[in-house]
């Protein structure tokens, strides 16, 4: 994975914990200082820092994954096969404009009983 690109996802992973901590410094301004108020703050910022670890996981996984020359071959191939459907669905749906068009009986409609 490019530089840039891990660093964006590090970008985004650090603002969310910015965020999860002001968060959990404004559920803590609303109540009282005492050790439920700390105990909650402080599961709040482990699981902020538990997203951006998670992150941090899928993001190398998907780095080591782009760098098999396999799994690259493999995505290769997915796409054809993605580009292949599309094709075949938009052939079929012009055929069926198409063939609309030149037959000038139309089907039951379906309220008529």
């Amino acid at each position: 994975m490019a530089d840039t690109s891990k660093q964006a996802w590090n970008e985004v992973g650090s603002r969310f914990s910015s965020v999860g901590k002001r968060l959990a410094d404004r559920y803590q301004a609303g109540a009282k200082d005492d050790a439920s108020t700390k105990a909650a703050q402080h599961k709040v910022e482990e699981v902020a820092r538990e997203i951006g670890n998670q992150l941090d996981r899928a993001l190398d996984a998907l780095d080591d994954t782009m760098r098999d020359p396999e799994a690259r071959a493999d995505l290769k191939i997915a796409f054809g096969a993605l580009g292949t459907a599309i094709s075949a669905s938009v052939n079929e749906a012009a055929e069926a404009i198409k063939n609309r068009g030149s037959d000038p009986t139309e089907p039951p409609r379906p309220d008529d009983a």
